[in-house]
């Protein structure tokens, strides 16, 4: 048995499903975020606040830069779609966009615990989903 092998062998397929989607969702994700750099930078759409105003109190703890130019915290950025074509919108849902990759990761281990039968790992990883995404809603405070 060679290297290759035996190495294969010895990985899980959760394991594999995990580093795959992981991989595909980095990638999608950093040029998202190139994507919204760019946007927001080179004001291809319209932006919320302008980037000048951002420089000039880029001293600020985020709540008071916040306050100050009454921006949107949080989720509350897809409370309107006209909101979504904003230029430093589009910038943020990239940031939220790799936050959630765990979350699709943990998705897609589940399927795959369910398939193997393995029921426990299925309720461990559906219950993280669940954890993660209750977390990011910022329902609980």
């Amino acid at each position: 048995m060679s290297d290759k092998e035996r190495n294969t062998h010895n990985i899980d397929k959760v394991q594999l499903v995990y580093a795959r989607v992981l991989e595909m969702v980095s990638h999608v994700g950093i040029a998202f975020l190139a994507a919204g750099y760019i946007v927001y930078v080179l004001q291809l759409l319209p932006v919320s606040v302008p980037i000048d105003a951002i420089a000039g109190n880029w001293h600020l703890k985020a709540s008071e830069m916040q306050q100050k130019l009454h921006t949107p915290a949080g989720w509350s950025i897809l409370s309107s779609p006209a909101a979504l074509l904003q230029g430093d919108v589009v910038s943020y849902l990239s940031i939220y966009y790799l936050a959630m990759a765990t979350v699709v990761c943990l998705a897609f281990a589940s399927v795959i615990f369910y398939r193997e039968k393995n029921y426990l790992y299925t309720t461990i990883a559906l219950l993280q989903v669940v954890v993660l995404l209750v977390a990011a809603s910022g329902l609980i405070h």
